[in-house]
């Protein structure tokens, strides 16, 4: 889980993959959520906190252009 203020390191470079957690603009914020389901140039995002995080049922899908990378270290 990630909260505010955590710090993270992302890769920028290499595929997404189902199960990564990844940094993608949508609606004009900045978000960390987990890539579930990838479809032909989008994919679905899932909170891994159900019970207070949103996800692509509350805000669509993310397309492709819009990740910025996948999170492979939090401090």
């Amino acid at each position: 889980s990630y909260t505010s203020g955590d710090t993270i390191v992302v890769w920028r470079w290499g595929m997404v993959k189902a199960g990564d957690v990844v940094v993608f603009v949508k609606n004009g914020m900045t978000m960390v959520k987990r890539a579930a389901q990838r479809n032909e140039d989008s994919w679905t995002m899932r909170s891994d906190n159900l019970s207070e995080g949103s996800d692509s049922l509350d805000f669509g899908e993310v397309s492709n252009k819009n990740i910025i990378g996948r999170v492979v270290a939090k401090y």
